[in-house]
């Protein structure tokens, strides 16, 4: 009887371990991995072993651990291979950041090029707020918890009454705004310690390019470097988990960067979410809210949560816009709907 219970023991124990190798595998990485754990362990199973033996008990309980021994051993070639892994994935992201660089580079030196000889170059307008936002947010980083939700990007974002959208749907992840209004691609990374590093975030929604695209002359190889290089950026100074959410408008400029930013959140592990339906619905600040607000929470979304955004998408909310004039269109004095250009 004593043996029996010692062997339930050993496969109880046993089980856990092939689920943990197989995770191991996939995953592809040895950043949670204790290599000194597993060996720990391999010798906890020899010190059982070499009891057996030296008492001559060869019976079924000594193949248990026999088998345990085996499959945690596996866990170490795991770890090394996984180590390589992580060495590949640091060399190519290396490859990439030089990459980048140099692109950006040369693609800036050609647009300015191509924006001088034309007779009606792009003005953008000056961003005097930018300062005074990141003292805000520096102030309001204070009382912030790490693990939050964070919103980052120009007008689309920096329009939504956050406070009161989280409010109504009932929502408890701590969810913060870090938006800048008329920010462009180019201008974004002097503002990414104050309003994303400091945070540390568990998920990041970015949204740029609607600034970018009051740019006839838009160079879309540019501005898709330029997003490359800051998602780079967010992917080795955070964890967060990263959601691109396309540019919300009308005009071909944005259709064309749309395309590519899908193909790029495939190419670097970001999530792409689809947004194409907003600018056709009658409250289009609701409705994106909606679509962001299925990634937002901890668990997935259920029934409930689903019948919670059929009834508010109905019904107006108190304090809400109710027209769809709530993103604010910059230069102008009036708050219209989402760009459409």
């Amino acid at each position: 009887m004593a043996e029996l219970l010692e062997s339930a023991m050993l496969i109880c124990f046993g089980l856990s371990w092939p689920m943990n190798l197989a995770k191991n595998i996939r995953a592809k990485s040895a950043r949670n991995m204790s290599l000194q754990f597993i060996l720990l362990i391999i010798t906890g199973y020899i010190a059982g072993i070499s009891a057996k033996i030296y008492n001559h008990r060869f019976n079924y309980v000594l193949v248990v651990y026999l088998l345990n021994l085996v499959v945690v051993s596996a866990n170490v070639a795991v770890y090394f291979i996984n180590r390589r892994y992580d060495r590949q994935a640091k060399e190519a992201k290396e490859r990439l950041a030089r990459q980048i660089s140099g692109n950006t580079q040369n693609r800036s030196v050609d647009t300015e090029a191509r924006t001088a000889q034309t007779s009606t170059p792009f003005k953008p307008s000056v961003h005097n707020q930018g300062e005074d936002e990141m003292e805000t947010y520096r102030e309001m980083n204070s009382i912030t918890e790490a693990g939050g939700v964070v919103l980052f990007g120009s007008n689309t974002f920096a329009a939504l009454p956050v406070g009161e959208l989280t409010q109504a749907f009932r929502i408890t992840e701590p969810i913060y705004n870090r938006s800048i209004r008329d920010v462009r691609i180019d201008q974004i990374e002097s503002y990414l310690k104050v309003c994303l590093y400091d945070l540390n975030p568990r998920k990041i929604f970015v949204n740029m390019g609607d600034v970018d695209i009051l740019d006839e002359n838009v160079d879309t190889d540019s501005f898709i470097s330029r997003y490359e290089w800051l998602l780079y950026m967010i992917h080795t100074r955070t964890q967060a988990a990263i959601y691109i959410v396309p540019i919300v408008s009308e005009s071909p400029a944005a259709f064309r960067i749309n395309q590519r930013l899908k193909d790029l959140a495939a190419q670097t592990g970001c999530k792409y979410i689809d947004v194409s339906g907003v600018l056709e619905s009658r409250r289009p600040t609701l409705r994106l809210f909606e679509v962001l607000k299925v990634h937002m929470r901890n668990h997935p979304i259920n029934f409930a949560d689903a019948m919670e955004a059929g009834a508010l998408s109905s019904r107006r909310i108190e304090n809400l816009p109710d027209d769809g004039q709530s993103f604010a269109e910059p230069g102008t004095g009036r708050e219209p709907a989402l760009a459409k250009h």
